[in-house]
């Protein structure tokens, strides 16, 4: 196929708004991303994810139009149909079903409720008599308008989508109907997430709801499929249809399954990620009869900054009839897999719950009180898994409507769809949940010793004393600061103004806050073994640290950074600064994802540029991703010393070679030579960022991607510490006038600067890691990748 046509053609699919990228590949096939907008969620839907949504409002608008499952006002069992027959679920049944999950809403004692998805009022009408007042939202306008009819004080009904839990409407609905400060101490959000565009849609539905429910209120996420359960599942479905083919024709069942499926620790993490704290119980399905819903679905009681209950006494199972007899608090475990959870259900008191381990399925327990079964979602381990439809429906859509808008000039084109997630999924495989929710908190605390010993370095220049005001350069004399790191100074006079520690105005500093050594030195107190444990690593944490003790000496050239950063021959801390802490290893799994999806989809060796390597710890990442890949890698840096190292690391690897590179100077390369152009952490050293990016885009072959980390915000733990390596040598000057940064004294940049940078290089943005909803945002150090056009 012509090449100019295929260009074409990729130019046409480009100005779709739901199509980000695409591009004539080497196998001759035009290659579609998505639009990051199409996808999102926040702050609205995209086009995507918006279609998703009308679908399913449109299979329970026609479900609700039709009822023709509806046996009363306040029993429409509409669409509740068994999977393996197709028929009706049995109304008595179904009577269960609502009566389980009434008891369970009620037993958390609610006094406004907020019901996202309350579909026909099944639970609405059995709630509402037990509340002060109950808001009941759907996307259905059928359902709506129908329960609108028969609303009594204290009720409201809203037409409105589960991400809109917040919005004007549903907060006014809330007022309206008495909730104290417009906050429910319940949402509900039961039967419904099922029908969620994916995980991201979820995470965010989840998150307004924790941020919405009072505290000592609950989130009931219920009747929710096991994801861990789908094999399981598909097979019971399918043996209905007899043995033959059975384990095909379950996998195949399994595959194509149009629901969002998901398990208690991923529900868990979201919880972990929302800065409340959380306490979460999980409930199996205790009605009678075996059916899928009793089978493969659970509830999830979220207890938000409630205070904690009493722990209960741990005792193994005896026997059915001790559970007529129990004591509390008690949690009773080790019940054999023969009884089932309706079976304890009947036996064991009132106020006792019939719970599962939320992260084994099979194994049940009973614990009395109910509220003593929520365990702290910290506690509970593993990333949690999930059957996520919304990636096929998105390749599909995309096909389609590259296919109608090429149907004339191109029919017969092969379209292939990337949903690019894969970089964001294996960012964040690398990292425990947990641990990356505690490292901003963590840094923070890094951060205010770095401030708390800057104090204490300014005292000299008599900042403290009332009456004092000094200039920046009297300020650099009095502490005589070399000339090379004044512009640190600068950048540090600003860090403490911002963070309430100094005072400026008319040009002058004033009323430095008297910081005492002691002071400063307790701040540090703790922070190795605290970084420690959540994988960022102690010889790292002890080098910024000890930076922070011998400010004085770097101000004044006295020593060299370097000597702290490489004790002797030690690259420990070094590697962490770069590679072995938690920030990168999210960001560097991310990398090596970039780089083996591009090395797949070229047939002949992939071409890459690594510049500013340093001590490797991009690289590391990097080729384990190109593992079993042809590649040509050109390990890169300004230091003779550096490309040392990567000889002793990288050296037995083939296809690795090495030389001298400096982002600063004319590149001796060919233009068009690289396939993808990769760094960490060394853009930032540009004299000029603009011209930067621009003569090294320039070395990238049309297609070639971008790969660069970069820190988007000023952090006065490094402030403190890895700055002094950006000072340029004495006379020297550290950026062109004309950069961005100049006016400033700034060494990084925005992210939405680093986005226009490209942009103006005639480079194109793809997408940035890490997501705003993801804890590691709030740190500031992110992926960019951008391709040439």
């Amino acid at each position: 196929m012509h090449a100019d046509l295929l260009n074409e053609a990729a130019e046409t699919l480009a100005a779709h708004p739901w199509i980000g990228e695409a591009r004539p590949g080497p196998d001759g096939a035009l290659h579609v991303t998505p639009a990051p907008s199409a996808l999102a969620v926040r702050p609205e839907p995209g086009g995507l994810v918006t279609e998703y949504l009308e679908h399913w409002g449109e299979v329970y608008e026609w479900t609700y139009t039709r009822a023709d499952v509806r046996h009363a006002s306040d029993l429409d069992l509409s669409g509740w149909r068994a999977s393996d027959t197709g028929l009706p679920l049995p109304v008595g049944h179904m009577r269960e079903w609502i009566d389980h999950t009434v008891a369970l809403v009620l037993g958390t004692r609610p006094r406004w409720i907020l019901e996202l998805g309350c579909g026909t009022g099944l639970l609405m009408y059995r709630l509402r008599e037990h509340v002060r007042g109950y808001v009941g939202t759907d996307v259905a306008s059928a359902a709506v308008t129908a329960l609108r009819g028969d609303a009594r004080p204290g009720t409201a009904f809203v037409r409105a989508a589960a991400h809109e839990a917040t919005a004007p409407v549903v907060l006014e609905a809330l007022r309206e109907v008495g909730a104290a400060d417009g906050r429910p101490d319940c949402v509900l959000i039961n039967s419904v997430t099922q029908c969620f565009p994916g995980v991201g849609y979820l995470r965010a539905v989840v998150h307004d709801a924790l941020d919405l429910v009072a505290p000592g209120g609950t989130v009931i996420v219920g009747d929710v499929r096991d994801s861990r359960l789908l094999n399981d599942y598909a097979h019971w479905v399918e043996s209905a249809a007899g043995p033959d083919d059975l384990p095909r024709r379950a996998a195949q069942r399994a595959a194509r399954d149009e629901e969002l499926l998901f398990d208690p620790p991923l529900l868990a993490r979201l919880a972990r990620e929302s800065g409340r704290t959380v306490r979460m119980s999980v409930h199996p399905k205790t009605m009678r009869d075996d059916t899928e819903l009793t089978r493969y679905r659970f509830d999830a009681v979220l207890h938000v900054d409630a205070t904690p209950p009493v722990t209960p006494e741990q005792v193994p199972w005896r026997s059915l009839d001790a559970l007529g007899t129990l004591e509390t608090p008690i949690h009773i475990h080790g019940i054999p897999a023969s009884l089932t959870a309706s079976r304890l259900r009947e036996v064991a008191p009132t106020r006792a719950a019939v719970i599962a381990d939320p992260v084994d399925p099979t194994s049940l327990a009973v614990v009395s009180p109910p509220e003593a079964a929520a365990v702290p979602v910290t506690e509970i381990t593993g990333r949690g898994t999930v059957h996520d439809p919304f990636p096929s429906f998105v390749e599909r859509r995309l096909r389609e409507v590259a296919r109608a808008l090429l149907r004339r000039v191109l029919p017969d084109a092969r379209i292939v769809v990337s949903v690019l997630d894969g970089p964001a999924e294996r960012a964040a495989g690398a990292v425990p949940e947990a641990d990356a929710a505690r490292v901003p908190g963590f840094l923070a605390r890094l951060d205010e010793a770095a401030l708390a010993a800057m104090a204490v370095t300014l005292r000299p220049s008599g900042l403290t004393r009332p009456g004092v005001r000094c200039s920046a350069h009297e300020v650099a004399e009095a502490l005589g600061v070399a000339e090379r790191h004044r512009w640190i100074l600068r950048r540090w006079l600003q860090a403490l103004v911002e963070n309430g520690l100094l005072s400026h105005d008319d040009g002058l500093y004033h009323g430095l806050r008297k910081v005492r050594r002691e002071e400063a030195v307790e701040a540090g107190r703790g922070l190795e073994a605290e970084g420690q444990e959540i994988g960022y690593p102690e010889e790292t944490t002890r080098f910024l640290l000890a930076a922070t003790a011998r400010l004085p000496e770097l101000l004044r050239d006295e020593v060299p950074l370097q000597a702290l950063l490489f004790d002797g021959d030690d690259t420990g801390a070094a590697d962490g600064a770069y590679r072995e802490n938690t920030v990168n290893r999210y960001l560097n799994a991310g990398v090596g994802e970039v780089l083996r999806r591009a090395a797949a989809e070229r047939q002949r060796p992939l071409r890459v540029l690594e510049m500013g390597a340093g001590v490797g710890g991009t690289t590391v990442d990097a080729l384990r991703a190109l593992d079993g890949h042809e590649i040509d890698y050109l390990y890169t840096d300004v230091s003779r010393y550096f490309l040392s190292l990567g000889r002793e690391r990288f050296a037995d690897r083939p296809g690795v070679r090495f030389g001298l590179f400096d982002i600063n100077q004319d590149p001796d390369l060919e233009p068009g030579s690289r396939d993808v152009l990769l760094s960490a952490n060394v853009l930032h050293n540009a004299r000029h960022v603009g011209k930067t990016i621009a003569r090294l885009g320039g070395l990238l072959a049309p297609g070639g991607l971008f790969v660069f980390v970069e820190t988007c915000r000023e952090m006065p733990a490094i402030l403190a510490s890895m700055q002094f390596l950006m000072s340029p040598k004495a006379g020297g000057e550290r950026l062109d006038p004309a950069d961005r940064r100049a006016a400033e004294d700034r060494v990084f940049l925005t992210r939405e600067e680093w986005s226009a940078e490209l942009r103006a290089a005639g480079l194109r943005p793809l997408f940035t890691l890490p997501p705003d909803d993801h804890p590691l945002a709030a740190i500031g150090l992110h992926l960019f990748v951008a391709r040439r056009e």
